[in-house]
């Protein structure tokens, strides 16, 4: 066997000679590809199941930005499309109430604005800009065909009517609809800039809480490569290629400059508006020397053990060589069966000198040892492959509780309008299916804006929960509740023709109406104005019936507030 392993001409001629070559052979026989396995295959693995987490967290801030940027799309597409966008002359005055009660709904909305044709702000939150125009605003051109979402700009005149916050530029993005009359003609266009510090906040909801531990960072960079995301980024930044950093089946550190080499990984950002691609990404990376320390630490521990055990084994070997003779045989055979890989193998310490014996025990050791080591580095993988399920697991129910967050009213705690919006299209669908009746409720809290004005926003918010409290209460089980603008609230009643959806509504109206406030005594009575409209087969979209108990939720204003409007008669028989 030594003459297998070492050239003839290198053999010593000397047995205690032949024996420490013969056992420092095994040694690295055994120790050598052990720790081969842990250099590369072991770090190749730790690579890729961590480019593969990197990947996912990427995935994971794209979807929530994508939502966001959606779910703002869609308010000023819906607002754009209520009656009073539609019918309104632009000169009244409850465009401000309306556009500043949506300001209120999204913190980050900076401003909310209407113009004519001519792009002149005839109203706007906190009437900035109100009387200039804005005709040459990209988001204003862009606005007067289709719905738009604008990238990242500066916006130095409306900037200088806002709070100041430092010497750091004020960045938005634009969101802009085209309102059209009844006939589908364009007359005015309604636009908001949300303040760019909310893709901060979005991002830190899948952002890891030992991020800073592990020197996770995270980016949004635009289809020029752009970091735009966070808006100091470190010196000597310099970007990798898109498709590098999207390539999911190379877990290879990239260059950032200065010599900085990351782990990276990178997911796109889905449009909100197909016609006009922002080309957004959300990049992570990780520092080399954070995701391979792991691995330099155990290769460092079984380097130090492998090479005391050696030197202790050929010291054993040396010294017990010269007595050793005929027991050389069975301690020959033994190390054969360790060769081989066999579990279980023993040495015979029935010698008749105390070296011997002490050979015996200590070859016996060394295979305890390199034993312990293979199973300690069996006992890591499986920690491994156990972080990485616990962390699988975890950005799952990240994902799980940002899709709750997207779709429930943090206020109220009721679905929020994306989730109403929902329900209603399933409700319809269901009802052309069956033709199983449903009707829906538009309510709205009297005067709530007085509230706010008199009372301030905590006791605001106050009464918003505890209506929104009242009628979950008031309902049944099957019955849907959600908040669908900052006073307004729909209701969808399944299998309620229109004579029962009124006595729900009167019943709904009543309960509020004689609840006492609690945390808000000095409010006094709050009332509801209710339009109430059951669907009908004739109409084309689910929105016609929301559309229409919104016209009596007017109506129900007009005449007096604390009043439920019905709706139109059933049209059930004659479908």
């Amino acid at each position: 066997m030594l003459s297998s392993l070492v050239p003839t001409s290198l053999i010593p001629s000397s047995f205690r000679s032949r024996m420490a070559l013969l056992f420092g052979c095994l040694s690295l026989l055994v120790g050598l590809p052990t720790y081969i396995y842990v250099s590369q295959v072991h770090r190749e693995q730790l690579l890729q199941d961590r480019h593969e987490y990197l990947h996912a967290l990427a995935t994971s801030g794209a979807t929530v930005i994508a939502e966001n940027l959606v779910e703002r799309r869609r308010e000023i597409e819906l607002l754009a499309q209520t009656p009073l966008y539609r019918n309104a002359s632009l000169d009244s005055p409850e465009f401000r109430a309306s556009l500043e009660r949506l300001q209120h709904s999204y913190p980050y909305y900076s401003w909310i604005g209407l113009t004519d044709t001519d792009g002149q702000v005839r109203a706007a939150t906190s009437d900035h800009l109100v009387g200039q125009s804005v005709a040459k605003r990209p988001w204003f051109k862009q606005g007067q065909a289709q719905v738009y979402v604008g990238d990242v700009h500066e916006a130095l005149l409306l900037a200088r009517l806002l709070p100041s916050e430092g010497t750091q530029p004020v960045r938005f993005i634009d969101f802009a609809s085209p309102v059209r009359d009844a006939q589908g003609r364009v007359r005015a266009v309604l636009a908001s800039h949300a303040h760019w510090r909310w893709a901060g906040d979005v991002l830190q909801v899948v952002r890891p809480a030992h991020a800073d531990a592990l020197g996770l960072e995270m980016f949004i960079v635009n289809q020029r490569n752009e970091v735009i995301y966070p808006t100091r980024t470190p010196s000597g930044l310099n970007m990798p290629p898109p498709e590098r950093l999207s390539d999911r089946r190379n877990a290879a550190f990239l260059d950032w400059g200065a010599g900085q080499m990351f782990l990276s990984a990178a997911s796109t950002i889905k449009d909100p508006v197909a016609a006009t691609p922002l080309g957004w990404r959300v990049v992570v990376r990780q520092p080399e020397a954070t995701v391979i320390a792991s691995v330099r630490e155990l290769q460092n521990v079984i380097l130090v053990v492998a090479s005391i055990s050696s030197a202790a084994l050929l010291l054993l070997v040396w010294v017990g060589a010269g007595r050793v003779s005929r027991p050389l045989q069975r301690l020959t055979r033994a190390a054969h069966r360790i060769e081989r890989g066999e579990d279980g193998v023993t040495f015979d310490a029935r010698f008749g000198s105390n070296e011997l014996r002490g050979l015996a025990s200590a070859m016996q050791g060394m295979y305890a040892t390199l034993k312990q080591q293979k199973d300690a580095l069996s006992e890591s993988n499986r920690d491994l492959e156990g972080k990485v399920a616990a962390r699988t697991a975890e950005l799952q129910r990240l994902n799980t509780e940002l899709n709750q967050l997207a779709r429930t009213d943090a206020l109220t705690g009721v679905p929020n309008r994306l989730q109403s919006n929902e329900r209603l299209s399933a409700e319809f669908a269901r009802f052309r299916r069956s033709h199983q009746p449903y009707a829906v409720l538009m309510l709205d809290i009297d005067f709530f804006k007085q509230i706010n004005d008199t009372h301030g926003h905590a006791i605001g918010d106050v009464v918003l929960q505890q209506v929104a409290a009242i009628l979950r209460r008031s309902l049944r089980d099957i019955d849907f509740v959600g908040r669908t603008g900052g006073e307004e609230f729909m209701v969808i009643l399944p299998m309620t023709r229109q004579d029962n959806a009124l006595l729900v509504a009167e019943k709904l109206r009543h309960a509020v109406a004689t609840h006492a406030f609690t945390q808000a005594g000095a409010v006094g009575q709050v009332t509801v104005s209710i339009g109430v409209q059951e669907a009908s087969l004739a109409d084309a979209n689910p929105e016609q019936a929301v559309n229409h108990a919104d016209h009596h939720l007017y109506q129900a204003k007009r005449a007096g507030r604390n009043r439920v409007e019905p709706g139109l008669t059933s049209q059930w028989a004659s479908a």
